[in-house]
């Protein structure tokens, strides 16, 4: 085979498809950097639109712990009422036994809780 002017590659050659490579991966990088930057916009948005509802989710917790707290300590008094609902509390998973938490009765109510997400990092 005899190598012909056109069979060689040269600097010239290769320098507008490696330009065009090389634009296009700018391109790319670009749009994908907008795109992180868009979505974490969202995310920062999100988030501080759940704080409220957290907090005041976080409230009722604590409200419905008092009342479940205050209904135990009438059952121990006595109280038949409160007896049938604390049954029922146990019966449903929301209050354990007390002779398995002898704490109990100063406690909250054990409700399942994930550990919150760290916040947006503030550039």
């Amino acid at each position: 085979m005899t190598s012909t002017k056109h069979d060689q590659l040269t600097i010239k050659s290769l320098l507008l498809p490696m330009a065009i490579m090389s634009f296009t991966m700018a391109l790319f990088f670009a749009f994908q950097t907008t795109q992180v930057m868009r979505d974490r916009s969202y995310l920062t948005q999100t988030l501080s639109q759940l704080e409220t509802p957290f907090a005041e989710s976080q409230k009722l917790n604590a409200q419905f712990g008092g009342l479940v707290v205050g209904t135990r300590q009438l059952a121990e008094q006595g109280n038949t009422t409160a007896k049938e609902i604390v049954a029922r509390l146990k019966q449903i998973g929301v209050i354990a036994d007390q002779e398995a938490e002898p704490a109990a009765s100063n406690a909250m109510v054990p409700v399942a809780q994930e550990k919150a997400p760290a916040g947006p990092v503030k550039p």
